[in-house]
């Protein structure tokens, strides 16, 4: 997979297009999340049916945006650099344990590492590099519920 046809991957997933984003998972996609303290539980979503019910409810609460930073393929494996965005829909909207008001911002950085088999995402490890409440965010509110 080139950086070319990963950005399509993610223009699916800020389109919100989850049945075309999961024909790149296997059907035994797993993604794991960093955990932020010693002793929390870690966090894993099992499959693409896992990913989507995960996706949505999140979704619900906070529209989500990804920019691609750096692009590395090695063989099977991809390694990126993700700017991501949670604006929240609503008051009271949750995300990263905060509790966020409408049009406030929480932005980070990802690092993703992704693994594949036959051309699909097997295995896919996302660590936070940095995140906050942010008045920075690319994304407007008037551009929210678009």
């Amino acid at each position: 997979m080139n950086r070319e046809e990963f950005q399509k991957y993610i223009d699916h997933f800020n389109a919100r297009r989850y049945d075309d984003l999961v024909t790149y998972f296997t059907d035994d996609v797993s993604v794991e999340y960093f955990t932020r303290a010693a002793g929390d539980p870690k966090r894993v979503l099992s499959g693409p049916e896992g990913f989507m019910q995960s996706y949505l409810a999140l979704h619900a609460q906070v529209r989500e945006v990804l920019e691609l930073g750096f692009f590395i393929a090695d063989g099977d494996q991809i390694a990126v650099e993700l700017y991501t965005e949670f604006h929240a829909l609503h008051d009271g909207a949750r995300v990263l344990g905060r509790e966020l008001s409408l049009g406030e911002a929480v932005v980070m950085t990802n690092w993703v590492v992704y693994d594949l088999e036959g051309g699909r995402f097997k295995r896919i490890r996302i660590a936070h590099f940095t995140d906050g409440v942010s008045e920075d965010a690319r994304l407007a509110p008037a551009e929210l519920l678009g």
